[in-house]
């Protein structure tokens, strides 16, 4: 009797030490789900929080080269986590006010509209076009400024272009010595014109301010 007690006992003992261990285990799953539960809410709260932060700033929607005036459809809004050390970023409420104003540089689709990168320019005078044109130092009249006239014409000379008188009506000098600039021609040669400065062949000559004969 004591001998069947016995074995009774010993085969027991295994049963409670697996239903202990499978406890253990279940308490471990336990406290790590609840610790999960917590992490994943701590995580949520701080990106309300960084969403709190962000602020909606106008965005380049598609590329625009310099030199061309500014539509509706160049320009988008994006939201950006705010930082206080970034300055210059153009708030959305003034997306509208961008419009008609002329790309100083290449806008790059992504990119956010920073201040500086456009500029205003002098109304057209009648039959006149904007032209939009990169040029090289070298290729134009060193001091050339808004307001000015030149005379435009081929690199090239085997291209067949007759030159032109061109008005200055913005102008930025990169610190690479290049020269973004825009310029009215007459609507005649406004094609031309554009063509040259597309295939790197404009060359400007010349310098009078517009009041000069």
């Amino acid at each position: 009797m004591n001998t069947a007690a016995q074995a009774m006992a010993r085969e027991a003992r295994p049963i409670a030490a697996t239903r202990r261990v499978r406890s253990r285990v279940h308490t471990q799953w336990l406290a790590l789900g609840a610790a999960l539960v917590v992490l994943s809410g701590v995580l949520v709260a701080w990106g309300l929080s960084q969403a709190a932060e962000r602020v909606q700033v106008v965005q380049v929607a598609r590329d625009v080269p310099a030199g061309h005036v500014l539509e509706a459809g160049d320009l988008t809004i994006t939201g950006v986590a705010y930082d206080g050390a970034v300055h210059g970023l153009v708030p959305a409420a003034s997306l509208h006010a961008l419009v008609g104003r002329v790309a100083a540089i290449d806008f790059t689709t992504g990119a956010l509209v920073q201040v500086g990168m456009w500029s205003d320019l002098p109304p057209l005078a009648a039959g006149e076009d904007r032209v939009g044109a990169v040029l090289a130092a070298g290729r134009f009249p060193v001091g050339l400024t808004r307001g000015d006239v030149a005379v435009a014409a081929a690199i090239d000379p085997t291209v067949e272009f007759a030159p032109v008188t061109v008005r200055v009506l913005d102008v930025v000098e990169t610190s690479a010595g290049d020269l973004h600039i825009t310029l009215a021609v007459g609507q005649a040669s406004a094609v031309s014109v554009g063509q040259l400065a597309a295939t790197d062949q404009l060359l400007l000559v010349g310098r009078a301010s517009a009041g000069e004969s």
